[in-house]
């Protein structure tokens, strides 16, 4: 978001609590400054959340003076976004949400299960203090509007719908070698989230893909090297038996796009996932996809061309019963590769022609004061 506003002429400054120099670079790249928390000499305390939430009139003094809009991200900042509005009263406090703790938590453990109350609570008092909402895809936007709709305050709301990145929007690919090697490439952390984001699924899929096409290397994008042998331990426990697969750790757009190249089918099972980014990304790339019915991507995707509907798997409920319609999915694409590739470029024309993003954008622009 703070690309794109800079991108039409806004002057966007991001509070961080620390960033890398690739993170400094890319900012400076799209025109957005990073503001740093003010640090003391004998203070060995890790910059935290709090800093910019309830001290950031101290660790973050130089402000500027005249401020026209605070965003905050629901729930990472949304209150730290409604302290800091107090700072500048006639700004306009804009949030955008990006969970439904209602869904998220149920796969986290009881502990998070039992947060789910308070999540709630929190949220909606923070847009009690809200001017503006963006809710990012239908999924979100539905809840959100039902959540907000007995809130005593006059609460604009507005859908979101993101546009995927240049970098993969610019891909072009070759159809697929004829080889016995085939690659299935999934995204997305696996400890502590396994079943939020549908790894255990994943894993008993692919483990059925592999006794039937055993050539197929399974690549799985974003396992911190520290992590790697409980992510290892939770796969198996899953599948029931070792199944190989090739751990990636988190990765820049450019290395992300190289493993999209590289892929025969790109597979995304979150449980409840919120939208669904990566996924939009991968069909704008022109790779074949397959995706969880009970994703938010799913859900836009419905109110789309119904050629989409080819991308989305219903999930049952008995996990073994969803590997097996899920294995019969993902074998049908890599032993139809070439029809299964045309059919993905197709789709790719279809999603950017319909810039299906236009609206939301513009009302994104109208209310910063800004022209498309």
């Amino acid at each position: 978001m703070g690309c794109f506003l800079a991108s039409k002429g806004a002057t966007v400054l991001c509070t961080v609590l620390n960033a890398t120099q690739e993170d400094k670079d890319d900012a400076a790249k799209d025109g957005i400054q990073l503001v740093f928390p003010k640090t003391f000499k004998r203070d060995l305390r890790k910059a935290e959340l709090c800093w910019l939430t309830f001290d950031h009139q101290t660790r973050y003094p130089d402000l500027p003076s005249h401020v026209d809009f605070i965003v905050g991200h629901v729930h990472v900042t949304s209150h730290a976004g409604r302290r800091i509005k107090e700072r500048f009263p006639d700004a306009k406090l804009v949030q955008v949400t990006h969970v439904i703790p209602e869904d998220t938590n149920q796969y986290k453990g009881d502990e998070r299960v039992l947060s789910i109350g308070q999540e709630s609570h929190n949220i909606l008092d923070d847009l009690q203090h809200t001017d503006v909402l963006f809710s990012v895809g239908p999924l979100m936007y539905d809840y959100y509007k039902h959540q907000t709709n007995q809130l005593p305050v006059n609460l604009q709301h507005h859908e979101l719908l993101p546009k995927p990145s240049d970098i993969f929007i610019d891909m072009k690919l070759k159809p697929p070698a004829d080889t016995e090697t085939k690659v299935v490439l999934s995204i997305g952390r696996v400890k502590g989230v396994e079943r939020l984001k549908g790894v255990d699924l994943t894993a008993k899929t692919m483990g059925k893909v592999i006794d039937k096409l055993p050539h197929t290397k399974w690549r799985l994008r974003g396992i911190r090297h520290d992590d790697f042998k409980a992510s290892k331990s939770i796969i198996e426990t899953y599948t029931g038996n070792i199944i190989f697969f090739t751990p990636l750790e988190y990765a820049t757009q450019e290395e992300l796009c190289e493993d999209m190249r590289k892929a025969d089918v790109v597979l995304m099972l979150s449980r409840a996932e919120p939208f669904g980014l990566v996924g939009l990304e991968a069909i704008a790339a022109g790779v074949p996809v397959v995706l969880s019915n009970k994703s938010g991507l799913a859900k836009f995707l419905t109110k789309q061309d119904p050629e989409f509907d080819r991308t989305i798997v219903e999930i049952d409920d008995d996990d073994e019963e969803a590997a097996k319609t899920l294995s019969k999915r993902v074998i049908k694409i890599l032993t139809n590769g070439r029809r299964e590739f045309e059919a993905a470029q197709s789709l790719k024309k279809k999603l950017l022609r319909s810039e299906y993003w236009a609206a939301s954008h513009s009302k994104l622009l109208q209310t910063f004061g800004l022209e498309g």
